[in-house]
C-alpha cells in the first residue's frame, strides 16, 4: 500500500520532470542549429554549475550537493526566462524600428511551441483538457495559499519572537499561588483567568478563603472510581500527581513563588525536591523533581520526574514552537480535503513522507532541528538508565514529553497534549533512531472531549478520554486547561493521598485574551521604538537598489523603453 501511494505521487512529478525538459528541448532547437551553439549550450550550463557551486562554498554550504544541484537548477530556469524575455523584447525592438520604413526582409520570430495534438480539434478532448487544467489549477493555488498563509504566520511568529527576546520584556509570574488563611488551603492562578482552588472541610467557616462549598466541588472516595485509567499508578504516582507536577513547572521558581513550600502543600506524603530547577527567560521552564518514597522507614526509593511546561501566553516563541512542532501533521490533514486517499494513509507511510521532508531540507543545509526539549533531552540521556525516570508535561509540554520518551525509551505521561503519533517521525530522523514504535510501549495521554487541541495530530500508547466540565467555553480553550483537569480528576478519580477534600475551578476567557493582547502590543511598541532608534538609511537604500536592479534584469524594461520610444520618436506624418 505504501509502495503504490509513493508510486502515485512520484508518477505526476515525473510527468512534470519529462514535460518541461521536453519544453525546454524544443524552445532551444529552435532558436539555432549547428554543433557550435550546441556547444555554447552546453557550456553555459556547466558555467551555472560552477557558479552554483562558489556561490553554495561562499556561504559555506558547499559541502552539500542537493543544494549546489537545486541552486543550479533555479540559476538556469532564471537564465532562460531572461533570455527567453529580452530575446522577445528585442523582437518587438527591432519590428518597431522597421515601423514606416520600407521591410527588406520581415523580422525573425521567435519558434512558438505548440501542441503535439491541438486540443481544439476534437470536442471531448477540448472539454477534457480544459476542465483538467482548471481543475489543476485550483488545487495548486489552493495548495500555494495553504503554503503561503503558512509561511505568513510562522514568518509573523519568529518576527515578534525576535523582536520580544531583543526588547527583553518578559512576564516571569504567568502563573502564582498563595496560601489561604487557614493555611491549610492553595489558591493557583494562571494568567488571571484560570483559577485552581484546593482545600479542606476545615477551611469552609474559615473566613477569608472558600466561602461556599458545593457538592459538586467535592473529591470523591478513591474507591468509587468513574473511569478505567483510575486508581493506577505509574512508578508509585497517580495520574493527578504528574497533573500537579506538571503545574508546578508552570511556576518560575522565586522569592514570591516559594516552590519548596508549594510542594509540601501539595504532596505531603511524599518526599518531593527540587533538583534541577530550569532558569533563564529564552528557555522553556522545566524541572527536575526528585520524589522520594519510604515504606516504614527501611524501604525507599526515588523517582526522578523531568517535569515540563506547556505554551506561555506570553512568550511568542512558544507560538512559533507550536507551529513548527506540528507543521506536517496538519498539512497532511489539510493536503487529504484535496486529495481523499491520503487519509487511508498508514503511519508508515505518512512517516516515510515526513522523513523525506527533513532528510531533503538537510540536504540543502535548511535542517529545522533547533527545538526547544533540546535541554531536556540531553538531560534525560545523562540520568543513569538504573534510574527510574519520567518525564510528564502539559499542553506543548505533553507534546515535548512524549518526543523526550520516544526517543529516550522512558516512561512519559502527558496531559492533554497535540498528539505526535505521525510528527514524531521527524523527531526520530533527526536522531538517527528507528523506533517507529516506541510511543505505543511507554506513554499515557489523557485528552479531553471537547479540546479541539488534542486534533493536531494523532495519539499514541495509553489514552484515557474524559469530559469536560467547561463543554461551554471549548473554542475559548475551556478543555484545554490543566486547572480543570486537576479538578475533573480529582472529583471523578478520587485521592489515594486524600490531601484535599475539594476542588473548585474558575474560567474567565475574556481577561486571558485581553492579556495576550496587551502583552502584544506593549512587544510590538518597545520593538519598534528600538528598531526605529538604531536604523540606518544607508544600508536599506543599498539593498532597495540592488533588488530593483535584480528585477529590472530578470524581467526587463521592455514598458519605459517602449515609453521612452513613443515620445522621442518622430511621427509618420512628419517623415513623410
Amino acid at each position: 500500500q505504501s509502495d503504490m501511494i509513493t508510486i502515485s505521487m512520484l508518477y505526476p512529478m515525473l510527468l512534470c520532470l519529462i514535460w518541461t525538459v521536453t519544453f525546454i528541448a524544443v524552445a532551444i532547437s529552435g532558436l539555432s542549429s549547428g554543433l557550435l551553439p550546441l556547444l555554447a549550450f552546453v557550456s553555459l550550463l556547466a558555467a551555472m554549475l560552477g557558479v552554483s557551486a562558489l556561490l553554495c562554498a561562499w556561504v559555506e554550504r558547499g559541502h552539500l550537493p542537493l543544494l549546489v544541484i537545486f541552486t543550479w537548477l533555479h540559476l538556469c530556469r532564471a537564465a532562460f526566462r531572461v533570455s527567453r524575455r529580452w530575446g522577445i523584447w528585442w523582437q518587438r525592438l527591432s519590428s518597431t524600428s522597421l515601423h514606416g520604413q520600407k521591410k527588406v526582409q520581415s523580422a525573425p520570430e521567435l519558434t512558438q511551441i505548440k501542441f503535439a495534438v491541438n486540443p481544439d480539434s476534437h470536442r471531448d478532448l477540448r472539454t477534457t483538457y480544459f476542465v483538467e487544467r482548471r481543475l489543476g489549477r485550483i488545487a495548486a493555488r489552493i495548495l500555494m495559499l495553504i503554503c503561503g498563509t503558512f509561511l505568513a504566520v510562522l514568518g509573523s511568529f519568529v518576527l515578534m519572537a525576535g523582536i520580544q527576546q531583543r526588547s527583553g520584556f518578559f512576564f516571569e509570574d504567568v502563573m502564582w499561588w498563595k496560601l489561604l488563611e487557614d493555611g491549610k488551603s492553595l489558591k493557583i492562578t494562571n494568567a488571571g483567568a484560570s483559577v485552581l482552588t484546593l482545600g479542606r472541610n476545615s477551611s469552609h467557616d474559615t473566613q477569608g478563603s472558600v466561602n461556599a462549598f458545593r457538592e459538586a466541588d467535592a473529591v470523591l472516595s478513591a474507591d468509587k472510581p468513574h473511569y478505567a485509567i483510575c486508581g493506577h499508578k505509574w512508578k508509585g504516582l497517580q495520574l493527578v500527581d504528574y497533573a500537579l507536577m506538571a503545574m508546578v513547572s508552570y511556576i518560575s521558581p522565586n522569592e514570591v513563588n516559594d516552590l519548596p513550600q508549594l510542594l509540601k502543600l501539595l504532596f505531603p506524603d511524599l518526599d518531593v525536591s527540587i533538583k534541577l530547577p530550569s532558569l533563564g527567560q529564552v528557555q522553556r521552564r522545566w524541572l527536575e523533581l526528585d520524589v522520594g518514597f519510604c515504606k516504614d522507614g527501611s524501604d525507599c526509593r526515588n523517582v526522578t520526574v523531568i517535569s515540563v511546561s506547556g505554551t506561555d501566553v506570553t512568550r511568542i516563541a512558544d507560538y512559533a514552537e507550536n507551529v513548527r512542532m506540528w507543521t506536517e501533521p496538519v498539512s497532511i490533514q489539510i493536503l487529504s480535503t484535496v486529495f481523499p486517499t491520503v487519509r487511508i494513509w498508514p503511519r508508515d507511510c505518512a512517516s516515510m513522507v515526513i522523513k523525506s521532508i527533513h532528510d531533503i531540507l538537510g540536504g540543502l543545509g535548511l535542517s529545522d532541528d533547533q527545538w526547544h526539549y533540546r535541554e531536556v533531552l540531553n538531560r534525560v540521556r545523562q540520568l543513569p538508565r538504573d534510574r527510574e525516570v519520567v518525564v510528564t508535561g502539559h499542553s506543548l509540554g505533553g507534546g515535548i514529553a512524549l518526543v523526550v520518551g520516544a526517543l529516550t525509551n522512558r516512561l512519559a505521561v502527558a496531559l492533554q497534549p497535540p498528539g505526535v503519533y505521525n510528527s514524531l517521525a521527524k523527531h526520530q530522523a533527526q536522531q538517527r533512531i528507528s523506533a517507529g514504535y516506541a510511543l505505543h510501549k511507554r506513554s499515557v495521554s489523557l485528552i479531553f472531549e471537547g479540546d479541539w487541541i488534542q486534533n493536531f495530530d494523532g495519539h499514541g500508547g495509553l489514552v484515557q478520554t474524559m469530559m469536560c466540565d467547561q463543554s461551554d467555553k471549548s473554542i475559548a480553550v475551556g478543555c484545554h486547561l490543566l486547572e480543570g483537569a486537576i479538578c475533573h480528576l480529582l472529583r471523578h478519580c478520587g485521592d489515594d493521598a486524600r490531601r484535599f477534600d475539594f476542588c473548585r475551578h474558575e474560567y474567565q476567557p475574556t481577561s486571558t485574551v485581553l492579556s495576550i493582547l496587551k502583552s502584544v502590543w506593549v512587544i510590538l511598541r518597545e520593538g519598534l521604538l528600538s528598531s526605529y532608534k538604531n536604523v540606518e538609511i544607508k544600508p536599506t537604500l543599498v539593498a532597495g537598489m540592488a533588488v530593483s536592479l535584480v528585477v529590472v534584469a530578470r524581467h526587463g524594461a521592455p514598458p519605459m523603453l517602449q515609453f521612452s520610444r513613443s515620445v522621442f520618436q518622430p511621427s509618420a506624418c512628419g517623415n513623410s
